[in-house]
């Protein structure tokens, strides 16, 4: 069974020319790219579509503070005009990246790596062009520059993420104290309770003789409720 493995795998090197060279950059204008950002910042390359053997796959990571990464020893296939399909996919845990996925075609001209020609075509979301025979009007993908190497932005519509943990939480948004306001038809209720035992205290100060009628009115309305009891 190794055995088998084996020639497989040395077929299938032996047919690719694995010497070319995938370059992208991370073109971030805004930012200072640093040691940190360089390691939570990832590239990842999928070869798809027509290959024998192992496909090829592999990682890079920023290699400068210019942002500049690559994948080496990338096959092509062997043959005038042959085709080789790859999938870049890129991913931050601090950034939003686009395009997040890339679809990287290389073109082996004259069976010689120095005449390979790359394109590079930007996925959107709802299209697919997965490389196959039985695809006869795939989808048009919109092309991306690649000289000299493939651009990766970020997304400016979304914020760049931010985390972090508070580490002292106020008395109204944890505990006890939290549950009786932690919906709004008890903020309502609290806020109602405190005007109705506060709005007599207010009309006293504000208007002594209203307040005064106010409280006879209700000792009358009180000593009526005792005579009908009585009665």
């Amino acid at each position: 069974m190794q055995l088998v493995f084996l020639a497989t795998l040395l077929c299938g090197i032996l047919s690719t020319v694995s010497a070319f060279t995938v370059r992208g950059r991370f073109d971030a204008n805004v930012l200072n790219i640093t040691g940190v950002t360089w390691s939570k910042t990832f590239f990842k390359l999928y070869q798809v579509g027509n290959y024998s053997g192992v496909p090829y796959h592999a990682k890079a990571q920023l290699k400068n503070e210019h942002g500049d990464f690559e994948f080496q020893n990338v096959p092509v296939n062997p043959g005038s005009n042959a085709t080789t399909y790859f999938v870049l996919y890129s991913g931050s845990i601090d950034f939003n990246l686009k395009p997040n996925r890339i679809l990287v075609e290389l073109i082996n001209k004259d069976d010689d790596v120095e005449s390979v020609e790359i394109n590079a075509y930007r996925n959107i979301f709802g299209k697919e062009y997965f490389p196959s025979p039985d695809i006869v009007h795939p989808e048009e993908l919109e092309p991306i520059e690649t000289d000299p190497f493939i651009p990766i932005t970020l997304v400016q519509m979304a914020p760049i993420r931010a985390y972090y943990e508070e580490r002292n939480t106020g008395m109204l948004q944890g505990g006890p104290l939290a549950t009786l306001l932690d919906a709004r038809w008890k903020q309502a209720g609290w806020i109602t309770l405190i005007i109705l035992m506060v709005l007599p205290v207010v009309l006293e100060k504000l208007d002594p003789e209203t307040a005064k009628a106010v409280n006879e009115e209700k000792l009358r309305k009180q000593r009526e409720m005792y005579q009908i009891k009585q009665e």
